[in-house]
């Protein structure tokens, strides 16, 4: 048993540092570019690494329907291992619902703005200090 936890923990930790590079990497890119679509996507990304490393914390794995790019349904998950995450909620939707246009091109072109950008930078990283706070996730 003790063999499967620290498995998950180490897991977890691959999860976490996957998040903190891609933040890491949209906050310098965010001085440096204007490829804010970018900085969007890795906003996004950051975000529900650290949502998906909650839920393989509390269950040991993610499932195929867990395997989504929905921050509000990940969010909600996380509620069956202690993490209400409900005050977010306009953060988590922003960013949700700015990655596939950020990525893809899909029916009309979206570009995103320096503001754009800096608002979804802001919210993953309210999220995830939120997160850092409430879960010992390492």
């Amino acid at each position: 048993m003790a063999h499967k936890k620290s498995q998950n923990i180490s897991i977890v930790s691959g999860w976490i540092q996957k998040a903190e590079d891609d933040l890491s990497f949209a906050k310098d890119a965010f001085a440096d570019t204007e490829y804010y679509d970018h900085i969007c996507v890795l906003a996004q990304q950051a975000a529900e690494k650290y949502l998906k490393a909650v839920i393989i914390l509390g269950k040991g794995f993610l499932s195929k329907k867990e395997r989504v790019h929905n921050l509000i349904y990940l969010s909600n998950l996380c509620k069956n291992y202690g993490l209400d995450l409900s005050q977010f909620e306009e953060e988590l939707r922003r960013l949700s619902e700015a990655y596939i246009p950020a990525r893809y091109p899909v029916g009309n072109l979206i570009s995103f703005t320096k503001k754009d950008a800096k608002e979804c930078l802001g919210d993953a990283q309210k999220i995830i200090a939120f997160i850092k706070a409430k879960v010992k996730l390492k």
